[in-house]
């Protein structure tokens, strides 16, 4: 059963939203932005399966919108976009929705941010980074999330920390299984200098699997600890790195004949991002227990490296890397998965808001479970031209 329903969780991110704008009503500057972009499409893989590839070509229309906000202490912004995309294989056409909202407050001694979202996309879209299962069509996929963080300083060098990210995710087909995902984490941090700062954090998670208690309706909890590390290295350069160990105790219903187990697990979490006038880059690692469509908790290693570039005043260039593994911590469940993604993307202003834009995109997998095993890859190529008007900027 999921902690949260999905209303439940849409009327806090509403509640957030109208939170942060409530709060900033003495707020120094308001922004709007919005985009309407339209473009060409095509796959030559969409299923990612090793038989049968499928190769679709369509039109995508997508129309994203920012609001924001911002005072001494507190930004707050409110992000949507609105996709539609239809191909020459109707099964995979779909109406897309994404609502994303984020606030942080500045306190005299610490900082606050608060983040929700509900976004509604396909299995073609949503699922390479769980279980990478597209299906015979577009198969919707809902998604909610819910989370914050924040530290603060009791005395002049110490203090509390801690951090929450919820997650629920629902599906439209018997292939996949709903569930929903908790994690937490906090403890004291010391501050060793102004720019370097040390954690030591209790960490716990907890996996639900929504779904008939017959077939799988995993329940796993997680406990341990970890020792982080916090550096701004100098003005363009920031890290930050978490690493301990934790015991996973996974448990079915007694329908299965499954006896309940325990594991123990590496953790880590570290990024480390730069950034000057005109490029921007952020690589992340990460080794911790994550909830699967698959019914039950997994063991996930992934890293990614984001990269910006602003080539000329009129052009920009981006490219983002992502390698992962997915493996299941009971032996006899054998539901192992590498996945690895490379996406390029240029974009050129031609007029004062108009833009073009080409990107490619390899998508590559390797797995072994019940309804899908072997390896397999795909090429995706989009073009598109899109209409940006400048940012709407006003003080109150």
């Amino acid at each position: 059963m999921h902690l949260y329903s999905k209303k439940t969780v849409s009327q806090m991110l509403g509640a957030a939203s109208l939170l942060g704008l409530s709060i900033a009503v003495g707020a120094n500057e308001y922004s709007f932005q919005y985009a309407v972009e339209a473009g060409y499409e095509t796959d030559d893989n969409t299923r990612m399966t090793p038989d049968n590839k499928l190769d679709i070509s369509g039109a995508r229309v997508s129309l994203p919108a920012t609001l924001a906000t911002r005072t001494e202490r507190l930004t707050a912004e409110l992000d949507g976009e609105l996709v539609f995309s239809r191909f020459d294989e109707d099964a995979y056409d779909s109406d897309d929705q994404d609502l994303q909202g984020k606030v942080n407050y500045l306190l005299e001694r610490g900082e606050i941010e608060g983040r929700a979202g509900y976004k509604r996309d396909t299995s073609r879209t949503g699922e390479f980074e769980d279980t990478g299962l597209v299906g015979l069509k577009a198969n919707r996929r809902e998604t909610a999330t819910l989370g914050g963080s924040g530290d603060y300083l009791i005395t002049t060098r110490n203090g509390v920390t801690g951090g929450l990210d919820y997650q629920s995710v629902d599906y439209d087909t018997i292939l996949l299984n709903d569930y929903s995902f908790l994690r937490a984490n906090g403890g004291w941090l010391h501050q060793l200098s102004e720019r370097n700062r040390i954690r030591l954090e209790g960490y716990w998670s907890q996996f639900e699997d929504d779904s008939d208690p017959r077939f799988s309706a995993d329940e796993a909890e997680t406990l341990g600890a970890w020792l982080g590390f916090d550096s701004s290295l100098t003005e363009q350069v920031k890290g930050s790195i978490s690493a301990g160990w934790a015991s996973v105790e996974t448990s079915f219903p007694d329908e299965l004949g499954l006896d309940d187990e325990e594991y123990d697990t590496f953790l880590l979490r570290g990024d480390l991002t730069y950034s000057d006038e005109r490029s921007q880059w952020k690589i992340r690692l990460s080794s911790e227990p994550a909830g699967s469509g698959a019914g039950n908790v997994v063991e996930e290693y992934r890293g990614s490296l984001d990269y910006q570039l602003k080539w000329t005043e009129r052009s920009k260039i981006k490219a983002f890397v992502l390698m992962g593994r997915r493996e299941s911590f009971r032996d006899e469940i054998d539901a192992t998965r590498d996945y690895a993604r490379l996406r390029l993307l240029v974009d050129y202003r031609f007029a004062e808001s108009w833009y073009i834009a080409g990107s490619y995109q390899y998508s590559y997998q390797d797995q072994t479970q019940l309804l899908q095993s072997g390896s397999a890859d795909s090429n995706a190529f989009y073009l598109s031209i899109a209409y940006q008007p400048t940012k709407n900027v006003w003080s109150r």
